[in-house]
């Protein structure tokens, strides 16, 4: 399974402390503020526990998004895009 982050974060610092925290659980940015990468159920867990924690919930927002390979294999990507996304012989690759 994969997770797809999206965030709006208002706190630079929280924001960041996000970032470093999604990128340490094997997540790669794609956007300013969206992360995707292959996650076991487990880490997904911790991460949705973690979350709350690292944000201001009354004005942040993040949206956690399972996706299945079928969903990243249709993935249309426009213009130069910070990470790629490919399937190389049925496994997809976020580099």
């Amino acid at each position: 399974m994969y997770a797809l982050i999206i965030y709006d974060v208002s706190s630079n610092e929280k924001r960041y402390n996000l970032a470093n925290y999604l990128k340490a659980k094997g997540l790669a940015r794609i956007q300013r503020s969206a992360f995707i990468g292959r996650i076991l159920p487990s880490t997904l867990l911790d991460v949705e526990r973690v979350i709350p924690k690292l944000i201001d919930g009354s004005i942040d927002v993040v949206h956690v998004f399972q996706l299945y390979d079928t969903a990243i294999q249709r993935v249309k990507v426009f213009g130069k895009p910070l990470a790629e996304i490919t399937v190389k012989h049925g496994v997809v690759v976020i580099a």
